[in-house]
């Protein structure tokens, strides 16, 4: 084993420009992310409009098939986080892109309520036990000071999905839209098992330490052996739940996962509604996308250097202010866009890398998977009344503009919630960047 660890330190001399492994991992998380959130999650706007105009089901019906993924996800999420921490991020990310798989395949033959309902609990048991989540545990493993970059680079992958508007109403124009399923069915199983098996459950058993330190020996650095001692320590679970830090970080993330229900989730039918042409829908979404990759990197970065607690707070501060501007967009506001790209924009970027880090931050990755889920489980009430309030208004006003307003001040408190956290004693004691 020494001798292993040795030639590694010396081929790392030799080749200083070597690429640590856990960045590897962060490459295929983005990939993952992709065509298992990009196109099946950031996608759903598309799919509800079809749904709604070819099977003649009210938007409340359809967005019940979400609530029921949400409701889902979030019962199992401490039983599957719990399996995630014994089996390993690998596997389960193998199982997960399968499952998904699977679902698409459901999801083509979904000409009753019934069948659809059952594809939407498919794709929430493919998403639950792997995919994302499994990709999730593996950079709190491989990373601790550069978790924000990692995770940024993870989130990558879903700002390429807002690409997949466009992608999928071509894929409808062309192929049909139940074929289409059939198809990402395909691309999601033969890309995605390859992604997933890129996966290493620990840097150790190559040898390595997180945020890229080599182990072993007398020469280890102070800074190596701490990067370890917080990558595996953490509380245990009963020990999370006892303090005020865990319910008010439940809080703050619901607040912040409202805000991304309805702006993934609704963005498509609020536009339309609004005026707007599914093409141009289309072309906003991807121009989204392609600002939010280079956010990313950078809230990424200052939260790992300014703090990752601080970079959250701002974020779901700036998300539900966004919201506001988002609400009242028309053909003829179009200049709203603008405020909104500057606020949800950055806000959104924020969102999405720090809420991966946050809960490993405050209790560790030791049982991170398990405490995450807790925290996904908790967000269930909010999962599941979000879209059937989103659907209730638009069915009974004719437009989102009230739901919208409603969901940004509910997100704006989400920063208050975690202002008022303190994060436990152990982890103050070792981390060195994260407040």
């Amino acid at each position: 084993m020494n001798r292993r660890l040795s030639l590694a330190k010396l081929k790392a001399r030799i080749f200083p420009g070597r690429i640590f492994y856990g960045w590897y991992i962060a490459g295929a998380g983005a990939g993952t992310n992709f065509i298992v959130l990009g196109i099946t999650f950031f996608g759903f706007g598309v799919f509800l409009e079809e749904f709604r105009l070819t099977s003649g089901w009210s938007v409340t019906a359809i967005a019940l098939g979400y609530s029921i993924q949400m409701l889902q996800q979030g019962l199992l999420a401490p039983v599957t986080g719990h399996i995630l921490d014994r089996v390993g991020p690998r596997k389960m990310a193998v199982a997960g892109v399968m499952v998904v798989a699977l679902s698409m395949l459901l999801f083509s033959q979904a000409t009753t309520l019934p069948i659809y309902y059952a594809a939407c609990m498919v794709m929430a048991l493919g998403q639950g036990i792997g995919g994302p989540h499994a990709f999730s545990l593996a950079i709190m493993r491989w990373f601790v000071a550069k978790r924000g970059r990692a995770m940024s680079v993870v989130t990558t992958g879903n700002g390429f999905g807002y690409f997949s508007t466009m992608i999928l109403a071509a894929m409808i124009a062309g192929f049909g839209f139940h074929e289409t399923f059939v198809v990402l069915a395909v691309v999601i199983f033969v890309v995605g098992i390859p992604l997933a098996l890129v996966i290493r459950d620990r840097p150790e058993n190559l040898g390595l330490l997180p945020d890229g330190e080599f182990a072993g020996g007398d020469s280890q650095s102070a800074a190596a052996q701490a990067a370890r001692s917080r990558a595996s320590g953490g509380m245990e679970v009963a020990e999370a739940v006892r303090i005020p830090a865990f319910y008010l970080l439940v809080l703050a993330m619901a607040a912040g996962a409202a805000a991304q229900i309805v702006w993934i989730v609704f963005q498509v039918p609020h536009l339309k509604a609004a005026g707007f042409s599914l093409s141009f829908v289309g072309i906003q979404a991807a121009a989204y996308g392609m600002a939010a990759i280079p956010l990313r990197w950078a809230v990424g970065w200052l939260g790992d250097t300014l703090g990752r607690k601080k970079m959250y707070m701002l974020a779901v501060a700036l998300e539900g202010i966004g919201l506001c501007f988002f609400a009242f967009v028309t053909p003829e506001r179009w200049w709203l866009f603008i405020p909104f790209y500057l606020t949800f924009g950055i806000g959104h970027a924020g969102w999405l890398v720090m809420a991966q880090s946050l809960p490993a931050d405050f209790f560790g990755s030791r049982h991170f998977a398990t405490i995450r889920g807790l925290i996904i489980a908790l967000q269930v009430p909010v999962s599941i009344v979000v879209p059937l309030f989103m659907g209730f208004v638009f069915d009974t006003r004719g437009n989102y503009q009230l739901a919208y307003l409603v969901i940004a001040c509910i997100t704006v408190s989400g920063a208050l919630c975690l202002g008022l956290s303190r994060r436990p004693l152990w982890i103050q004691m070792t981390a060195s960047k994260s407040e």
